[in-house]
């Protein structure tokens, strides 16, 4: 392409912005007249001029209200113009992914795996902040067979103090490794991935389009992020069928949440320059980096919401951040309640943290008179929720108190359901069916409008989390608590090796000779093989377990079919008879049976991978069972 096919790709890819003032005005408008007169002037919730109190609270919950709608429909708008965006090469550019992990030896390395088979050009580098399980011999082993596999090992006292503290040491680490020459810095990009983070196939292609990184003021960029579990029919093993369908609730509206109003607002934030970047698939120039180190000492802070308070730098900066729903990083839904409180808390807390750095960014005049607006209001965001959580109930009960509401016949309550319909339901239940439309989610119509309904209650969850991060800013605690993954404690039934399969040997030693025979006789080519083989199995298992986990015939049946075929290839006898009975309990729909069998396979498979490991790769063994 040249320079203005690439501009004009770029203009062609992002959204146009001179709407949004104008229609976030005459909304504001319309919505207001509407708020006025349902809460000041309808007689439901009485009249104004009797105490000043009461009418500072109508008049503030109008104002509130109306603005809440107004940047609804805003939402709405941007979600519902999505556009396509051109791809570009990958190659243009070296990836360097970030991966932070404490204690993560049940998703780490599926998500190496995933990485690295995905992306071949791409180098991982796994943080271990002091892990206390057995996080940095399963990253160890993956390195021996990968070398673009990178440990970075932290200790204390300097361990355990935050994930940006742990992203600035990467930062050292990886800047040290690609050297000083600013043509080797301009081209690299660091992503930062949760241990738990998948990214979509297409996802370099789309960062490195006209509108992501081929843009030289491009700063950095936010995938979509999408739930990997949002389909697990059992979301918590070994409890009752209440609980597990509370558990699928929660997930699904999580995915819900990122995939349509969170999506929404990133992509309304594209239109004001104001996106937010997000802890799970975010991607940065290292020369960014770089000018933020010369700014304040390093790229990332210490705040909760580290990944934000680093967009708000870049924005300060000068460079402009980019949203791609095109592209997504999967990640996992809590089924757990407390475990979801414990995590918004802490995203609460840091987001209203990162209002310190707002004065800066007013400085740099960096924003948009859209975006200053845009993001004051997001920010304020806390605030206006406390307030109707003390206003909305007040104004009701003094309402009750007097007997203003009837039943049917009274108009107070007519207009009342109708307040209720327009300012409490629409603004979330919307969602579901957007979610339908425009996920896309393969959902039936009455799913989607149920899933709203279902998403008004869990947006209200918010009201919980909000106090307790007031209050532990009030009280001054500020510490980062880990979000348990929800393979955590959880006790496989069984993890030994069933006596009809000890009889089989691990691998036929004779097969990867008559492989390497194939191959022309070269035994470097069988040893590429099995090292691969050895990289890609927590990927193979990982996709064989979320397919279990929906019960997706389909999807089940592809991923045993990807294990047993890898397993024939290489000789793996034992894995390859394992993943035989497995899909006989597959074929005769016993997936009771096949989520028992889960764990025998994975220690099949494990067993299979350290005698590769010692027998054809002269490795050495490390036990982690």
């Amino acid at each position: 392409m040249t320079s203005s096919e690439v501009e004009e790709a770029t203009l062609q890819d992002l959204p146009r912005t001179i709407v949004i003032t104008p229609l976030a005005f005459i909304a504001s408008l319309v919505y207001g007249a509407l708020a006025g007169y349902i809460f000041c002037f309808s007689g439901a919730f009485g009249s104004l001029g009797r105490h000043w109190w009461y009418d500072i609270a109508l008049i503030t919950i109008t104002i509130t209200a109306s603005l809440s709608l107004a940047y609804v429909s805003m939402l709405v708008l941007a979600y519902t113009r999505r556009r396509n965006v051109h791809h570009g090469d990958p190659s243009a550019f070296t990836w360097h992914f970030l991966i932070p992990c404490r204690d993560e030896e049940s998703v780490v390395a599926g998500t190496v795996s995933a990485a690295r088979t995905s992306f071949p050009q791409a180098h991982v580098w796994v943080i271990d902040d002091a892990s206390e399980d057995t996080t940095a011999l399963i990253v160890r082993d993956l390195m021996d067979v990968d070398e673009r596999i990178h440990l970075i090992s932290r200790v204390p006292p300097e361990a355990r103090t935050g994930k940006g503290k742990a992203l600035n040491a990467a930062y050292r680490t990886v800047s040290e490794w690609i050297g000083q020459d600013p043509a080797d810095r301009e081209r690299a990009i660091v992503g930062v991935l949760d241990a738990d983070g998948f990214l979509s196939e297409n996802a370099l292609e789309v960062l490195s389009g006209p509108a992501g990184f081929g843009d030289e003021a491009l700063g950095a960029a936010q995938l979509e992020v999408w739930m990997k579990n949002r389909n697990d029919r059992k979301p918590r093993p070994g409890r009752g069928g209440f609980i597990n369908t509370l558990g699928r609730y929660l997930v699904r509206m999580q995915d819900i949440e990122f995939r349509t109003s969170n999506s929404a607002m990133q992509q309304l934030r594209v239109a004001t320059g104001t996106v937010g970047m997000g802890g799970n698939g975010q991607f940065t120039r290292l020369s960014v980096l770089d000018r933020l180190t010369a700014a304040h000492g390093s790229p990332w802070g210490n705040k909760l919401s580290e990944d934000y308070e680093l967009g708000l730098n870049i924005l300060s900066s000068g460079f402009r951040n980019g949203y791609f729903p095109q592209a997504h990083v999967s990640q996992e839904a809590l089924p757990f309640f407390r475990r979801l409180l414990t995590q918004r808390t802490r995203w609460a807390q840091g987001i209203m943290e990162c209002a310190s750095n707002l004065p800066a960014l007013r400085r740099s005049r960096t924003l948009t008179f859209p975006g200053f607006l845009e993001i004051h209001y997001f920010m304020s965001q806390p605030l206006l929720m406390m307030l109707n959580l003390v206003l909305i109930p007040t104004v009701t009960a003094v309402a009750v108190s007097e007997n203003r509401f009837g039943f049917l016949d009274d108009a107070a309550t007519w207009v009342m359901f109708l307040a209720g319909l327009v300012f409490v339901v629409l603004p979330y239940a919307l969602w579901g069916p957007l979610y339908r439309r425009w996920g896309p989610e393969p959902i039936s119509i009455v799913s989607a409008v149920l899933f709203g309904l279902g998403y008004l209650v869990y947006v209200y969850f918010t009201y919980f989390y909000y106090p307790r991060a007031v209050a532990r800013m009030l009280t001054g605690r500020n510490s980062w608590a880990k979000t348990k993954r929800n393979a955590d404690g959880v006790l496989s039934a069984s993890t030994f090796t069933p006596a009809s399969l000890q009889p089989v040997p691990l691998l036929d030693q004779n097969s990867l000779a008559e492989l390497a025979e194939e191959l022309e006789g070269r035994d470097e080519y069988a040893a590429e093989i099995v090292s691969r083989f050895a990289l890609i199995w927590p990927r193979r298992l990982a996709n064989l377990q979320q397919a279990v986990a929906a019960e997706g015939p389909i999807e089940i049946g592809d991923a045993i079919a990807s294990i047993r075929v890898s397993a024939t290839m290489i000789g793996a006898k034992r894995l390859q008879v394992a993943a035989e009975d497995f899909t006989t309990m597959v074929e005769t729909e016993d997936l009771e049976a096949a989520r028992s069998a889960l764990h025998r396979l994975s220690r099949v498979g494990d067993d299979t991978v350290a005698e590769v490991r010692a027998t054809f790769l002269d490795l050495p063994t490390r036990g982690r069972h």
